[in-house]
């Protein structure tokens, strides 16, 4: 796995920006590359489909202790978009975040000897483009179900709708709701008559006058 991981490593640009276009606009057809014939394939780079609409759908984060196991998931990860048709950056290097204790050795004898601790986490990304939701769904289950012990990941999914959505959904919405008009008038007739019939059947008829 170590030697895996420093080839892999090797081959991909350190410290790439995070807001990078590394997928190539124009490529080859992952059919055709599917039905070449080539040795250790999946010790190679995985192949980046093009972007058609430069439209982001995902974009996962991963993170880790050992740098190893980190470029090993993020391999296995690139390959399993590129399996999918999906259009995916290179693995991009995040900053590594480092953190310090100091902590005395002992309160007593040793107290003023003291101890320092560190911990180093990892960081890549991946983004996607130009992909359907059901694609994105299915590739980040699948990387969910084949985790990797000691790596940490976190999706950011974007979906997109067409425009006027939630007049349809407003008007889905009051229709479900909100009875019919029909229903409304012989409601609002029924109060009425409620209201008025008490207040006719109180008054008293008054005699006719004679001239």
């Amino acid at each position: 796995m170590l030697r895996l991981s420093r080839t892999l490593s090797s081959s991909i640009p350190r410290w790439a920006r995070y807001n990078s276009t590394t997928t190539p606009t124009v490529a080859e057809l992952e059919a055709t590359q599917a039905a070449k014939i080539i040795p250790g394939r999946s010790l190679q780079a995985p192949h980046q489909h093009p972007r058609t609409h430069d439209i982001p759908v995902a974009n996962i984060h991963f993170r880790s202790h050992s740098p190893q196991l980190l470029d090993l998931f993020t391999y296995f990860a690139s390959h399993a978009a590129s399996s999918l048709g999906i259009p995916t950056s290179k693995t991009i290097f995040l900053p590594t975040q480092r953190r310090l204790w100091t902590v005395i050795r002992s309160p007593f004898v040793y107290k003023k000897s003291q101890e320092n601790y560190e911990r180093r986490v990892h960081k890549r990304a991946i983004k996607a483009w130009d992909a359907d939701p059901e694609v994105v769904e299915r590739w980040v289950k699948y990387l969910r179900v084949h985790m990797l012990g000691g790596v940490a990941m976190k999706v950011t999914r974007w979906e997109h709708l067409p425009l006027g959505v939630g007049q349809d959904r407003l008007r889905d919405v009051e229709l479900v709701t909100m009875p019919p008009v029909e229903e409304q008038i012989r409601d609002l007739g029924e109060e009425i008559l409620k209201e008025e019939l008490p207040a006719s059947q109180n008054v008293k008829p008054t005699e006719a006058s004679t001239s």
